[in-house]
């Protein structure tokens, strides 16, 4: 079944930042949403997650869990690292240590995030999502704070990983699209 967004409208007060957006996502694919600071792509994706009512409009979701990659790190300073995937998914540790050495993190496995630069938390906070069975992964701006080389390296982790679950990037650089495979653009 397809991820369908339709008409969907959100203003917060007087500033209307969402009006009669439609799109769509077919099962396995991957969507980008582009566009300007401010322009609704998170308000969208929180939508979508439920996490925010639309004031109009209806969005129809897949069956399956829904994984979200936020803009913030959302992190248990209390937990470490591997932690912080296990708990938060029930995957195994074996899982969570084989996310956690594609994200380059394995010797970081029992450190806390508090610890850890802006680059390391955001890699784990993609590990996490990664490591939940989710059919849908929403992910904003995941990427961000990441070197360029190191971006690659990780984006070609998440593209195998995506396989075969669908997949909505929220970005401002057209290049991440283009390295997530993303089939479709919505400027936004």
């Amino acid at each position: 079944m397809p991820l369908i967004v339709k008409n969907v409208s959100k203003s917060f007060g007087e500033k209307q930042v969402l009006k009669e957006f439609s799109m769509s996502a077919e099962e396995g694919e991957r969507v980008c949403l582009l566009g300007a600071s401010g322009g609704g792509k998170t308000t969208l994706l929180n939508i979508i997650a439920g996490l925010l009512p639309a004031d109009s409009g209806e969005v129809e979701l897949p069956e399956g869990r829904i994984a979200y990659i936020f803009q913030e790190y959302r992190l248990l300073p209390w937990l470490t690292a591997e932690e912080n995937i296990t708990a938060a998914t029930g995957c195994t540790k074996e899982r969570a240590r084989e996310i956690l050495r594609a994200m380059e993190l394995e010797k970081e496995r029992k450190g806390y995030p508090d610890d850890f630069s802006g680059g390391m938390k955001q890699r784990l906070n993609i590990a996490r999502a990664l490591a939940f069975e989710a059919s849908v992964i929403l992910m904003d701006e995941p990427f961000k704070g990441l070197d360029p080389e190191l971006r690659e390296r990780v984006i070609s982790y998440v593209d195998e990983c995506c396989q075969n679950r669908t997949v909505i990037l929220v970005t401002h650089d057209q290049a991440e699209s283009d390295l997530m495979k993303c089939s479709k653009i919505y400027e936004i």
